[in-house]
């Protein structure tokens, strides 16, 4: 471990919104961990999923974290030297709290409060008073990322149209208004200010910023976050950009957990040396890296361990590989290639030395349906079957380590699930078209049944995994997509034979041609919302 973190402040955000709130004692084996490596910082996202006095419908049944839970980790992460801050929203992605009668009342449109409603800000009110109360830190971030339909619903029919950036400014002022009540320091994703100054997060067809620079709060500290970039410096003229906009900059990179169930390491890797770099380059003095959840926080936040090993080396100036490999042997206790294994459900046709990329196949090819795969189009066949097979042998060898061992039962198990699964679609539809009933009854014979039997046992690791890391609540969600997987692989098995035996002339499902997935023609496969996996219909 060489030298000293570069920053000020070095941390990481944990998503606790996506259904995977985490329990305390993954709570205190991830500060552990990021004490160890030299981080200072955790942010912790809850977008509903914290105690509200006041508010009963707030976080209910979501897992939501009680005051006395926020306080114990509070207190632990003082303990370790980091400081914990509060990750809330103010203004959009609280789509769950509308499902309540009590705040429909205050919606806008789409997941977006209702600005200038003093129902809105006694919410608001409310919030930071609880969170005062938990958290030792007088720092909180408090959102206000991708509210794109602002002012279109509800407040356009009280109001009329408005400008944008006119009713972020007049909502803001009121949120730090009542945070500064509570003695507290802002911090905001920049986003909505960069669309207002020039068009775009990333691609800049404009420049009014000297117009923006004057609705930017001077109390306010601007969150320059991005996760997808390579270039060091398409990095240092995003900074020099948010700069323009306010002096106070931080930033937020990605360590990326939000693609399905497996890690994205190798990408994340290099983003965040590109971000590393750049950030000392340009003086930025707080860097954090998110670790979002999106669709149901199914990938572990330890199993992309290599890439916080990874980030906190180059924040001390270290980018020798082979040395960053035995600073995680030391911490983590397992061999550092091993451990990147674990990404390899979603690298199925990737060869050594092709880019990285945000592709989730794993996932994808587990929810597709077996007679009309939305994402058959995009399968080899043949190359799956024999890649999950080896990759199932790498992964059992993790699974002697008993602290890490489950993380690899979790994803061999899911392995051996996709040996079959991946591409049992294509396999089924080819026989069928040929006319091979021989192939259809072998299909339905061995393939189901042994592939029910995997899905048995992948369910028991993935519960065991979620259970080790995670609060119960939000893992409901997952017996719901995978107990609907395997009734409806039953039906599939059902309908094939039936076909086989002469009781139905044709099966419907398979008569239909299968096109490139919503247009894509790349043949990617990279969709990661469920409610889009298992059918064209309205699931």
């Amino acid at each position: 471990m060489m030298g000293e973190i570069a920053f000020k402040k070095f941390g990481v955000m944990i998503d606790c919104s996506r259904n995977a709130v985490l329990n305390f004692s993954g709570f205190k084996k991830t500060v552990d961990i990021l004490s160890t490596l030299g981080y200072n910082t955790i942010r912790l996202y809850t977008e509903d999923t914290y105690e509200v006095d006041g508010e009963p419908y707030f976080g209910y049944l979501r897992g939501r974290y009680s005051k006395d839970e926020i306080k114990r980790m509070d207190e632990y992460a003082k303990q370790k030297g980091i400081e914990l801050i509060p990750c809330i929203q103010t203004l959009a992605h609280l789509g769950t709290i509308f499902r309540h009668a009590e705040y429909g009342k205050i919606r806008d449109v789409d997941d977006i409060v209702l600005v200038g409603d003093e129902r809105t800000y006694k919410l608001i009110d409310n919030m930071f008073k609880t969170l005062s109360e938990c958290f030792s830190t007088k720092n909180i971030h408090i959102g206000m990322d991708e509210a794109f339909m602002l002012g279109r619903g509800r407040y356009l029919d009280n109001n009329g149209l408005k400008d944008r950036a006119e009713i972020i400014k007049n909502h803001l002022d009121k949120v730090l208004e009542l945070a500064d009540k509570y003695g507290y320091k802002c911090e905001i994703w920049g986003d909505m200010y960069m669309h207002a100054a020039y068009g775009g997060n990333y691609t800049f067809n404009k420049d009014e910023a000297e117009r923006v620079r004057e609705l930017v709060p001077k109390n306010l500290k601007l969150c320059y976050w991005d996760y997808y970039h390579t270039e060091i410096s398409h990095y240092e003229d995003c900074i020099d950009k948010h700069r323009k906009l306010t002096d106070n900059v931080s930033f937020g990179g990605g360590i990326w957990t939000w693609i399905g169930f497996c890690p994205n390491i190798r990408y994340s890797l290099e983003i965040c040396q590109s971000a590393v770099k750049a950030c000392v380059n340009k003086g930025v003095d707080e860097v954090y890296f998110t670790m979002w959840g999106d669709n149901g926080g199914e990938c572990s936040p330890f199993s992309v361990l290599p890439a916080l090993v990874s980030a906190s080396e180059y924040a001390k100036g270290n980018f020798d590989q082979e040395e960053i490999k035995r600073v995680f042997k030391k911490v983590v206790g397992m061999d550092y290639d091993l451990f990147v294994s674990l990404e390899k459900l979603d690298t199925v046709y990737k060869k050594d030395g092709d880019k990285a990329d945000t592709l989730c196949p794993a996932k994808t090819m587990l929810f597709t349906d077996p007679l009309c795969g939305i994402f058959d189009g995009c399968v080899k066949e043949g190359v799956a079957p024999k890649y999950y097979l080896e990759l199932a042998k790498t992964l059992k060898k993790g699974e002697e380590n008993p602290t890490w061992g489950y993380l690899f039962k979790y994803m061999r198990t899911l392995s051996e699930v996709l040996e079959i699964k991946f591409d049992l679609g294509v396999k089924t539809r080819n026989a069928y078209k040929n006319g091979n009933k021989e192939q259809l009854q072998k299909i339905v014979s061995v393939d189901y049944p042994t592939l029910l039997t995997r899905i048995d046992a992948f369910y028991s690791a993935f519960e065991e995994c979620w259970m080790i890391e995670k609060k119960s609540l939000g893992f409901e969600v997952q017996d719901i997509r995978i107990g609907g997987l395997i009734q409806r692989i039953k039906r599939c098995r059902t309908t094939v034979q039936r076909y086989i035996d002469g009781k139905i002339d044709k099966i419907e499902e398979l008569e239909q041609e299968i096109l490139p997935p919503f247009g894509n023609e790349s043949g990617d496969i990279g969709y990661n919302y469920y409610g889009v996996l298992p059918t064209a219909n309205v699931l």
